[in-house]
């Protein structure tokens, strides 16, 4: 069904969810590997950051199909080593989220629960997506800049220090971002080969796919295989209070008609900051003053419903 098969894990994903699911995620691929014969299949758990770039790019193109178990981080970093192989050697990406966000695996319409993508594994299929390149990283979903970034990284620290989970965490973190750093930020943003121009903003996001911070569909058109970035910003004046209501609405999508709220599409932007400013990418962390954002079209197989 999937060829050769490896499977990487982290195991911490959404506090050790990845890990209580592991043997039930194993179990699955040793069946169909055995019925499947001539195949083989593997598993490798990661233990640091980055080992999964490594792991994808050392390993990828000796098998069809590289899973992952774990959240948006671990999807980022297989991605990264995946798009460092060859495109004829680079194996298709199966993703089974257990994550926090899991907003790469909802992009993709999957199930967010490891056993019930299998469930439907008879009706997967491999689409050939779209995949970002900012400077000399690759990123999957989402790049963004200043407030929502902001949440974004905290939300990252609030899961590391209360051990909680959930979408509940991002609103918090946003709340909290909001009342307290709510500041524009000024920018040189050239927009493919478009003059480039000055802009003010609270949020800016460069979306592959719809959602961030686990479902907010900031960007309810886009998709990940339109050979086109979806980008939004907000810009100001923005109070408070206005600012809690378009956040609220973000989460289904309902703050498009704000007149504060921009859309642009491109293939291509380059945006510049004179200081640094909270940045993320698919949840991790980025720092630079300068950001070449391209897009490399139809990049990278993965299996989607």
């Amino acid at each position: 069904m999937f060829g050769n098969i490896l499977l990487i894990i982290n195991p911490t994903a959404r506090s050790g969810k990845a890990r209580r699911t592991r043997h039930d995620v194993c179990q699955f691929f040793k069946d169909i590997t055995d019925m499947n014969r001539g195949h083989f299949y593997e598993m490798i758990e990661t233990s640091h950051p980055l080992d999964a770039v490594i792991i994808a790019h050392e390993l990828g193109p000796h098998f069809d199909t590289v899973f992952v178990l774990g959240g948006d981080g671990i999807v980022h970093e297989v991605v990264n080593g995946l798009m460092q192989i060859p495109e004829e050697d680079r194996p298709c990406l199966g993703v089974l989220p257990a994550g926090q966000g899991n907003d790469f695996a909802r992009s993709l319409g999957l199930p967010l629960d490891p056993m019930k993508v299998f469930k439907e594994a008879a009706n997967l299929k491999v689409k050939t997506i779209d995949i970002g390149k900012v400077n000399d990283r690759y990123f999957a979903e989402t790049l963004s800049f200043g407030v929502d970034a902001a949440i974004a990284l905290e939300t990252m620290e609030r899961r590391k220090k209360t051990k909680r989970t959930g979408t509940i965490l991002y609103i918090e973190s946003g709340f909290n971002q909001i009342k307290n750093h709510l500041n524009a930020i000024d920018a040189t943003v050239q927009l493919d080969n478009r003059d480039p121009q000055k802009l003010s903003f609270y949020t800016f996001a460069v979306q592959n796919g719809t959602t961030y911070g686990g479902g907010f569909n900031i960007t309810p058109q886009a998709q990940l295989d339109d050979g086109q970035f979806d980008i939004c910003y907000a810009a100001p004046p923005l109070s408070r209070f206005e600012a809690v209501r378009v956040f609220i609405k973000a989460k289904s999508g309902k703050h498009v008609n704000n007149s504060h709220i921009h859309f642009e599409t491109a293939k291509e932007l380059v945006i510049s900051f004179d200081h640094a400013v909270p940045a993320q990418l698919d949840g991790e962390p980025i720092e630079a003053l300068d950001y070449h954002v391209t897009l490399l079209p139809h990049a990278l197989k993965v299996l989607s419903l």
